[in-house]
């Protein structure tokens, strides 16, 4: 499937942002200081690329290199509105010179979750949640979450051909770094969105979820890049009972 994302530039870094169907959405953030140099001369700049191509682009060398421990160095500008993004990637002395057209951006929707908003907020070890998701039935249509008040604890419950399954987190486990639930609630997601966390729990150190009254989840993984944190973004909508 070709995703189309939409980049933005501002003073404190870079935001990619791709959504799929108006009910899921991700973005990353990479901030300014994780660039050896990061020029801007507008305020804000905006425009869409063919992420698949871009990927393709940036791991152009995987596989290829003689020395596994050697890293490639990249270069990435944008001159001005519909012009193409340009890459310059180097690696053991040889240069790659990648070309990308630009589109331009459309309105993307404004997935948030405010502090006042937020119902349930908890912290895991991203290693051990991954292996929790992993297990998870495959044949299964959906997924359902439940944060529980009192009793505390974070429960996962999935239906497939091998029948039903249930994980139930406590609050005081070993996996739990942080816990808060003022409404218990309990939410349907289709498995099909839910399935990209384990990408992002792959790289990531920590897991935050949290979710409003209405059910919309917001995934947050934290990643260590040498000394420096980015932060991958996840929102859901709930599947929603007809009745």
């Amino acid at each position: 499937m070709n995703y189309v994302g939409v980049c933005f530039a501002t003073e404190h870094g870079l935001k990619i942002v791709v959504e799929d169907s108006k009910c899921v959405q991700a973005n990353t953030f990479i901030g300014s200081e994780i660039f050896q140099e990061y020029h801007l001369n507008d305020d804000t700049v905006a425009f869409r690329v063919d992420l698949n191509t871009l990927i393709e682009c940036l791991t152009i060398f995987d596989g290829c290199s003689t020395n596994p421990s050697s890293t490639t160095a990249l270069k990435l500008t944008y001159k001005e509105y519909g012009s193409p993004v340009k890459l310059l990637l180097e690696e053991g002395g040889i240069i790659t010179d990648c070309s990308l057209r630009t589109m331009e951006v459309f309105d993307i929707l404004d997935f948030s979750i405010p502090a006042e908003s937020t119902t349930s907020k908890i912290i895991l070890r991203s290693s051990d949640f991954k292996d929790i998701l992993s297990d998870i039935d495959s044949t299964s249509d959906y997924v359902e979450f439940t944060f529980s008040e009192e009793p505390q604890f974070f429960k996962i419950l999935t239906s497939g051909v091998a029948g039903k399954c249930s994980v139930e987190i406590p609050s005081k486990s070993e996996i739990m770094e942080q816990f808060l639930c003022n409404t218990s609630i309990t939410v349907k997601y289709k498995y099909k969105q839910i399935k990209p966390f384990l990408k992002c729990m792959n790289i990531s150190q920590k897991t935050l979820i949290r979710t409003n009254e209405e059910g919309l989840l917001c995934c947050q993984f934290m990643v260590q890049v040498d000394s420096h944190t980015c932060y991958l973004e996840y929102f859901c909508t709930p599947i929603v009972d007809e009745d």
